[in-house]
């Protein structure tokens, strides 16, 4: 057994001591990370469509009617790069390989917490009429977001019992 590692760099082969290899073991995706990584992933594509209508027919419309004040702008752009950034890190809670559950889960409270805060955005630039007419997709969000956040936070539990149950299944059998 040799003590250094060796490495095949063209055609030569070159020693490299003290390079420890990495093993290839990547951590299970937890459930609750797969479900919190698609809700923050539905949400920013339904977003983008939405706001892609939206800007054509504002576009459309803006010759015959004035344009919105700065702060209405300020959210727009907010909620588009919230939206950008929570698809992000769904993204890398889902794809990201590590070693260590507990960066999946710290990846997926991030995406979880962007959600949250594109959804307070959205909330607080409707006017009276999108209130009144989007009232039950609001509560949708709102419930959305709470089931995600107790899943985060009871799927170590879950996964712990699930565990525990295997093992007395297997010494009953």
């Amino acid at each position: 057994m040799e003590s250094a590692q060796k490495k095949k760099v063209g055609s030569m082969e070159v020693e490299m001591p003290g390079v420890v290899p990495v093993s290839a073991t990547v951590a299970a995706l937890p459930a609750a990370v797969r479900f919190v990584s698609l809700w923050a992933l539905v949400t920013p594509f339904v977003l983008f469509l939405v706001f892609g209508v939206w800007a054509l027919l504002t576009s459309a419309l803006s010759m015959f009617f004035p344009q919105k004040d700065a702060e209405a702008s300020a959210l727009d752009v907010g909620i588009v790069c919230c939206a950008a950034l929570q698809a992000a890190a769904a993204v890398l809670a889902v794809r990201l390989p590590c070693r260590r559950v507990w960066v999946r889960y710290a990846l997926a409270y991030l995406a979880l917490a962007l959600t949250i805060a594109g959804h307070f955005m959205y909330f607080a630039q409707a006017d009276c009429f999108s209130r009144i007419t989007c009232t039950v997709g609001m509560y949708e969000y709102a419930a959305g977001d709470i089931i995600c956040f107790l899943a985060l936070l009871l799927g170590p539990l879950l996964e712990a019992c699930q565990d525990r149950v295997r093992c007395r299944l297997a010494q009953l059998s």
